[in-house]
């Protein structure tokens, strides 16, 4: 059996939330999730992408990956990696392998660098050669017990990135041709429109498909989510690991890793054994852990006293939980808080419950805000009033917009009965008096 482990967006030197053990923890997680590769023996690894955080890189970071690197090919693991959008050198608005930190690597012979930009009728793909050369090549066949695996690789491409695979497909055809081999991987950096909008620089399904039946796994990396998708045939070809670490908050709650893939023969074939594959996301490597502590129904609390010191308590109940690593605790509130509170102070709380939360034994805490959706409460005020036939529209419209500033912590009873008042009036002055702009105005600031 032919293993390889399949990485991306690893993105060393991100210090995120400023804190130096957050750019470590990227760094264990590249080295650990690769030490799970050399227990498992894989045969091969593939970077797609995002190696580094920036294109301008501190020095830690460049030994780091050098450290990984070394220690895979000690265990005669190579590895074959392209560019991202955070990795590439820029030229005048285009890449270059010249001068850039992955030209670096390969010049080592820590890496084979694989930088194919989109070729056209006139022009092959040039290869690269394992032990002979690490650079300026696009693809590299690799000989491995008895079958031939070749990797195309790809520079980045872009915002306009599905132009180019119908390039890419004529040229890999083409090679196949010329060169038959028993399993084809192609390396591009980019999002499937599933994830990331066509617009925004995502490849479409129609894209994509102008490979299918051309290569046999499409190594994706970009976006942080793990995905895989079909072909135009139902045929799982496109591949994304996802992140080795949580970029942000919200990724703490997605699917995402390292995608080990176990490559097999096929002997259901009526002619010759066909290299069939599956794949398995491994996701138990070091990793530092995000929890979400979420507070739907703040009308609940009575005081901003009682909500915080729930929040803190819950905390501590949590980080007292942990084993090893210190969390990182998202607290998130859902909803305004009830125009009766004293929100004054509401920072000071803020900053408190960071601090309490800190001491506890968490790395880090965020605490965000979220508007609550009241679809339904409306919903269930307007079908209560429906039931109630001695209110007129009028009456109606008036109780449901005094529920709605309610949800306003900023606006006492009255205040949201005035505003209410006075929208009804303004809503009068434009649908019934026909009043100007002018009249409008004059209503509203009085």
């Amino acid at each position: 059996m032919i293993n390889f482990l399949h990485l991306g967006d690893i993105h060393l030197g991100y210090r995120q939330y400023k804190l130096p053990e957050r750019e470590n923890d990227f760094c264990l997680a590249f080295f650990d999730i690769c030490r799970k590769a050399i227990d498992k023996q894989v045969d091969f690894v593939l970077v797609a992408g995002d190696l580094f955080n920036y294109r301008s890189i501190s020095p830690q970071s460049f030994n780091e990956a050098t450290f990984v690197f070394k220690t895979l090919k000690e265990a005669n693991i190579p590895v074959i990696a392209i560019e991202g959008n955070h990795d590439f050198k820029e030229v005048k608005g285009f890449t270059s392998n010249k001068g850039s930190w992955f030209e670096s690597l390969a010049q080592s012979k820590l890496i084979y660098f694989l930088h194919g930009y989109a070729p056209n009728n006139n022009t092959e793909f040039k290869s690269l050669k394992l032990n002979e050369n690490y650079l300026n090549g696009d693809y590299i066949d690799l000989e491995i017990k008895n079958k031939t695996i070749r990797i195309i690789g790809s520079a980045w491409q872009g915002y306009n990135a599905g132009a180019s695979f119908k390039d890419y497909a004529i040229a890999i055809q083409k090679l196949n041709i010329q060169k038959p081999v028993d399993f084809k991987v192609f390396m591009f950096h980019g999002g499937h429109e599933h994830y990331l909008a066509v617009n925004r620089g995502g490849v479409s399904g129609i894209d994509f498909n102008q490979l299918s039946n051309i290569v046999d796994y499409i190594a994706l990396g970009h976006i942080h989510e793990h995905y895989i998708i079909q072909d135009k045939d139902g045929k799982d070809l496109i591949f994304n690991p996802g992140s080795t670490e949580a970029n942000s908050s919200a990724e703490a709650d997605i699917k995402r890793g390292g995608l080990l893939v176990n490559l097999f023969e096929d002997n259901n074939q009526e002619t010759k054994p066909k290299l069939n594959f599956k794949t398995e996301l491994i996701q138990d490597y070091y990793q530092r852990p995000f929890h979400k502590l979420k507070f739907n129904n703040l009308r609940s609390f009575d005081t901003l006293d009682t909500l915080f010191a729930e929040a803190l308590k819950q905390a501590k109940e949590l980080i007292g939980k942990m084993q090893k690593l210190k969390p990182i605790i998202n607290f998130v509130f859902v909803g305004y808080l009830p125009s009766s509170w004293d929100v004054s102070s509401l920072s000071e709380y803020v900053n408190n419950l960071r601090q309490n939360t800190k001491e506890a034994g968490a790395l880090y805490s965020l605490v965000k805000w979220e508007v609550e959706d009241n679809s339904k409460i409306y919903a269930l005020d307007d079908d209560e009033l429906s039931k109630n036939k001695s209110l007129n529209r009028e009456a109606k419209e008036r109780i449901l917009l005094e529920d709605i500033l309610a949800t306003d912590g900023l606006l006492d009873e009255a205040n949201q009965k005035q505003m209410a008042h006075l929208m009804l009036e303004v809503k009068d002055l434009i649908i019934n008096k026909q009043a100007s702009s002018a009249e409008i105005l004059a209503q509203i600031t009085l």
